[in-house]
C-alpha cells in the first residue's frame, strides 16, 4: 500500500503518521510501507440483491462491492445476512457525526436469516458520509440510532478508487470498545450507486458477508507485546479455546518490534544504543522499560520454539498443526503473577518473576536463557522485519482480522476459515452470531415459526386441560342425576307397596 498521509484525513492521519515513526518511514507521497501488501485480502462483501436496476449498475461485478472492514466492532464472521440500506440527509450540516443530524426509521418489512428459515424482521443498514469526525464516532451514532451494521461512503470529492479503499484501514481512535455492530467503508463512486437508490421508495435489500480464505489447517498469526494488557487479556481469555483447536490450527505468535533513528537518549526504549530494536514502554518513567520488554518477547518466542509439538499433519494442508501447552499455561498467567506495577523485583514484570513462573508451570529456565542467548539478534530482526499494520494484530489464512480482539469473535472468524467444520468449533461458537441473535430478538413483533408452534401447544394443552375438567364435571352431574332418579324410583315404589297393604 503506497504510504501517503496527505490523502488521510485529520481523524486518521494521527494514527499513520505514528506508524511511520514506528516503521521509520518518513512521511512521505512515494514511500511504500514494507509488510503491508497482505492488507488488499481485507474486504467486508456487501451483495447488492434488490432493485433490480441497481444490481444491473454493477453487472461487472456481479453485484459485488468489497469494502475495509473496520477494526473495532463485531463483524458478522460466518453468517451471510440480509438488511436493507437506509440513507438520510445530513439536516445539520454535521455529516454524520451528531444524533440530529439525522433519523433511522424501523424496519418494517420481513427477511430471512438464510441458515435459519426463521422470519425476521430485516436489519438496518445505515449508510453515511465519511469527513468531520472519526470512523468510530460515526459508528456510534448509528449504532445509538438503531444501526445494525454501517456502510461508510468516502467524501464526495474523493478521487480514491475501490481498490485504493481497500487498502485503508479503518481505524479505532480509542473509543470503539463500545461499539457492537460491524462497518465498512467503501468508495465514492460505488457509495453514491447505493445511496441514489436509498433515496427512492424502493426497498434496497443487499447482503453482508465477511469470508475468510479457507484452508484445512488454519494459520493464525497475532502480533502483540509482552507487556501489554490488551494483548494479555486477549491470550488469557482465548487460551481454553485454543487448546480446544490445538489438532487443527497452528498458531504463530510475533512480537512488536520496531527501529528508532540513532540516538543517545533512547530512554531505555532500546536494546542497546544502535536504537535498531526497540519495545514500548508499558509504564513511562517507571521501573519496567522497552529494554526489558524486549528481553522477555524474546523468553517467549523461545518457549513457544522449546515447547512446541507436533499434534497432527493434515495431507490436504500445507501448515503443519503445532501447539505449545506450555507456552499458553506460561502467556496466560504472565501480567497476573508478573504485573508491571509490581511492588518487587520478584513479583514484578522481568527475568526474576518470569523464571519464577516459569518454573511453575513445567518449563525449564535455564533451556529458555540458552536460548535467549543464542538466538537474540536473529529474534529481534526478524520481528523487526515481519511487521503487521498495527502493534496489535491478528491475521488468518493471511488474510488480515477485522473487529475487537474478542476471544469468541476470533474464535468465530477462525472457524469459519476452515473448509470441514471441525466438531470443536460446533461447540465452541454459537450457531447465530450473538450480536444478530439480539438484533432478531429485539428487531419487531414478527412472530417466528418456533414460538408459533410453542404457543400452539401451549393453546393445545390448555384446550385439553379444560376438556378433562369439563369431562369430570359432566360426569359428577350425571352421576348426581341417576341418584337422584334412583331415589325418586325407589320412593315411588315404596308408597305403591302401602297402597297395597291397605
Amino acid at each position: 500500500a503506497q504510504f501517503a498521509p496527505h490523502r488521510f484525513a485529520a481523524p486518521e492521519r494521527e494514527w499513520v503518521a505514528t506508524m511511520a515513526h514506528v516503521l521509520r518511514l518518513p512521511p512521505a507521497p512515494g514511500r511504500w510501507l514494507v509488510g503491508m501488501a497482505f492488507v488488499w485480502r481485507v474486504c467486508a462483501q456487501i451483495r447488492v440483491m434488490a432493485p433490480e436496476s441497481l444490481v444491473n449498475q454493477f453487472a461487472a461485478t456481479k453485484g459485488r462491492i468489497d469494502g475495509s472492514t473496520a477494526t473495532f466492532g463485531a463483524p458478522f464472521y460466518g453468517e451471510r445476512i440480509l438488511g436493507r440500506l437506509v440513507w438520510r440527509e445530513s439536516t445539520t450540516g454535521q455529516t454524520h457525526c451528531t444524533d440530529l443530524d439525522y433519523v433511522v426509521p424501523q424496519p418494517d418489512q420481513t427477511a430471512v436469516l438464510n441458515h435459519e428459515h426463521n422470519e425476521v424482521k430485516p436489519i438496518n443498514i445505515v449508510i453515511v458520509r465519511r469527513g468531520k469526525c472519526s470512523f468510530v464516532t460515526k459508528v456510534r451514532v448509528a449504532q445509538r440510532k438503531g444501526a445494525h451494521a454501517v456502510i461508510i461512503v468516502d467524501k464526495e470529492d474523493s478521487t480514491m478508487t475501490a481498490r485504493d479503499i481497500r487498502r485503508i484501514i479503518v481505524a479505532d481512535d480509542g473509543y470503539g470498545d463500545v461499539v457492537e455492530i460491524p462497518s465498512m467503508l467503501i468508495s465514492r463512486e460505488e457509495g453514491q450507486h447505493l445511496i441514489e437508490a436509498a433515496k427512492t421508495n424502493q426497498q434496497v435489500i443487499v447482503e453482508l458477508a465477511w469470508d475468510v480464505p479457507t484452508d484445512n489447517v488454519v494459520l493464525v498469526d497475532q502480533w502483540m507485546s509482552s507487556a501489554s494488557v490488551e494483548s494479555h487479556r486477549f491470550l488469557k481469555d482465548w487460551t481454553d479455546k485454543r487448546k480446544a483447536l490445538n489438532e487443527v490450527i497452528k498458531f504463530v505468535p510475533h512480537y512488536h518490534v520496531f527501529g528508532m533513528q540513532a540516538s543517545a537518549d533512547y530512554n531505555d526504549l532500546c536494546a542497546d544504543n544502535t536504537t535498531q530494536y526497540c519495545a514500548e514502554d508499558p509504564d513511562g518513567s517507571g521501573p519496567v522499560t522497552g529494554s526489558m520488554v524486549l528481553d522477555e518477547d524474546i523468553r517467549q518466542l523461545c518457549i513457544h520454539e522449546l515447547y512446541k509439538v507436533q499434534r497432527s499433519q493434515i495431507a490436504a494442508s500445507s501448515n503443519q498443526v503445532e501447539y505449545a501447552r506450555e507456552y499458553w499455561d506460561y502467556v496466560s498467567q504472565m501480567l497476573d503473577a508478573c504485573p508491571i506495577d509490581g511492588p518487587d523485583p520478584e513479583s514484578r514484570f522481568g527475568k526474576a518473576c518470569s523464571e519464577r513462573l516459569m518454573g511453575k508451570v513445567g518449563i525449564d529456565p535455564q533451556r529458555v536463557q540458552i536460548c535467549a542467548d543464542n538466538t537474540r539478534d536473529a529474534k529481534l530482526k526478524e520481528q523487526r522485519e515481519n511487521v503487521a499494520w498495527s502493534p496489535r494484530a491478528l491475521r488468518i489464512n493471511g488474510w488480515r482480522y477485522s473487529g475487537a480482539m474478542d476471544a469468541d469473535l476470533v474464535t468465530r472468524a477462525i472457524c469459519s476459515g476452515f473448509v470441514t467444520l471441525p466438531d470443536a468449533c460446533k461447540t465452541l461458537v454459537e450457531p447465530v452470531h450473538p450480536v444478530l441473535k439480539k438484533i432478531y430478538q429485539t428487531s419487531g413483533s414478527g412472530v417466528s415459526l418456533g414460538s408459533f408452534v410453542t404457543a400452539l401447544l401451549v393453546v393445545a394443552a390448555l384446550g385439553l386441560a379444560a376438556l378433562f375438567l369439563y369431562k369430570r364435571s359432566l360426569t359428577r352431574h350425571i352421576h348426581s342425576a341417576l341418584r337422584e332418579e334412583v331415589m325418586l324410583e325407589v320412593q315411588a315404589q315404596m308408597d305403591s307397596y302401602k297402597q297395597l297393604a291397605s
